[in-house]
């Protein structure tokens, strides 16, 4: 985006804020958006693919898998 489109983005979003806190509202929301959007442009980036792509390999965004292993109780001292 251009700065004219910014400009009257902000221009158009800022007719409805009318008290103080619709302003801290709207500020919260707008730095919880950018932190996202910059997070994930940064998984991204790290992975080499983006979100709900196939993946180039074994892992996967998202993705899960069965643990197993040995848990010992800690009360009784047996292994579960």
């Amino acid at each position: 985006m251009d700065e004219r489109q910014l400009q009257a983005l902000a221009n158009e979003l800022a007719k409805n804020l009318k008290t103080p806190e619709d302003l801290s509202q709207f500020d919260r929301l707008l730095k919880k958006l950018s932190v996202e959007a910059a997070l994930n442009a940064e998984m991204t980036h790290h992975l080499g693919y983006e979100k709900n792509q196939s993946r180039p390999g074994a892992n996967s965004r998202n993705g899960y898998s069965t643990k197993s292993g040995n848990y010992t109780n800690l009360c009784t001292g047996s292994i579960v």
